[in-house]
């Protein structure tokens, strides 16, 4: 497998994560999904063969890659992943993690080389079956039951959460997200990241349900869980700001700026031979190269991802319109989350050295 040298231009020095969707099948269906057009209908293939896949994460590595995600569709149903986790560890990545819905087969935690797997992230959007509905009946005790499982084995466990409507309303006089950092505290689980589920024109807006919370309320959340946080501190918490007043942006837009897409430093891989940077555009035509058993291709036609970033300008999300009537805000990148512990973030880029 060979790496177009344009490709290898781009990306030698600056990549430091990996975003392997494995396979585009699943066993739920749930209702915020944003990779659901690619588990419901795809002409291509459903999975990336193991030696490509392979072959792929040496390629990453060799470019400067040192951490990858395994994530689907589903990524236990992909039959060859506690092998790949082990390939993984072996060419030298300091950090290989999985997402997984927490559905998975009795045995799945005592395979020998997913042991060797540094984290395992489990995706659960509430606190009890009522707020994690939108994931499907039942699932909530069976995830919870797979962290609990992971936490006893030794895993390090994290979860990841939607912020969606239901946890921006009050329970019993108290927050719903609020609620999801103490259940997820009770659970021994030493960090939550979430993530948004905010419209904001792009494609996945027309599948991903009707739960996103407005600006509005999502602001208002937001600044909670940083009051909270600064008050108890207990676990770690990673949060996507993704609103900010225009004039705030302009005050320090170095640092409000931030944009995986102009830094380079991530690549999405998906099973229809695709790459990615910025997952906003799961579901659209862009991409930054392909892939295929001979190599690695960059992207030279009018849908290059590329050609929607300017490097030399820091300007909020490229990606993201506004939405709704609060004319006075801006869409940052939806993975900036401030004062991230991520190496990346906080050791590589020292993305906080600018904060005003």
């Amino acid at each position: 497998m060979k790496i177009d040298k344009e490709f290898e231009g781009i990306f030698k020095g600056r990549l430091y994560q990996v975003f392997m969707y494995l396979i585009d099948r699943c066993n739920l269906s749930c209702e915020q999904c944003l990779y659901k057009p690619n588990l419901t209908f795809q002409l291509c293939r459903k999975e990336i063969p193991y030696n490509e896949a392979k072959e792929l994460l040496q390629k990453f590595y060799d470019l400067g890659a040192s951490k990858v995600t395994f994530i689907g569709g589903e990524p236990t149903l992909y039959k060859e992943l506690p092998q790949l986790i082990c390939d993984a560890k072996e060419m030298g990545y300091s950090y290989v993690r999985m997402d997984t819905n927490g559905i998975f087969s009795e045995d799945f935690l005592g395979d020998k080389n997913v042991r060797k797997i540094d984290e395992i992230t489990f995706s659960l959007d509430g606190y009890n079956e009522k707020t994690n509905s939108i994931r499907g009946v039942g699932v909530f005790k069976k995830c919870t039951e797979g962290i609990k499982k992971a936490v006893k084995l030794g895993y390090r466990v994290q979860i990841t959460c939607c912020i969606h409507k239901g946890l921006t309303k009050k329970d019993r006089n108290k927050l719903g997200i609020l609620r999801m950092i103490d259940f997820t505290e009770s659970l021994g689980v030493e960090q939550i990241n979430f993530h948004d589920l905010l419209k904001v024109g792009v494609p996945r807006d027309t599948w991903t349900g009707q739960i996103a919370p407005s600006y509005k309320s999502y602001v208002f959340t937001i600044k909670a869980v940083e009051k909270y946080n600064s008050k108890t501190g207990k676990i770690k918490i990673r949060v996507p700001q993704r609103l900010i007043k225009a004039s705030t942006f302009q005050g320090n837009p170095d640092y409000y700026g931030y944009c995986s897409g102009k830094q380079k430093d991530r690549l999405l891989v998906f099973p229809d031979g695709t790459m990615r940077i910025c997952s906003l555009l799961i579901g659209s035509p862009y991409h930054v190269a392909t892939y295929d058993k001979d190599g690695i291709h960059l992207n030279n036609s009018p849908t290059n991802e590329l050609a929607r970033y300017n490097e030399a300008v820091n300007s909020p999300c490229v990606m993201s319109k506004n939405k709704s009537d609060e004319k006075n805000l801006v869409l940052l990148c939806i993975a900036f989350k401030p004062k991230q512990d991520e190496p990346v973030w906080k050791e590589r880029l020292k993305w906080e050295r600018k904060r005003i």
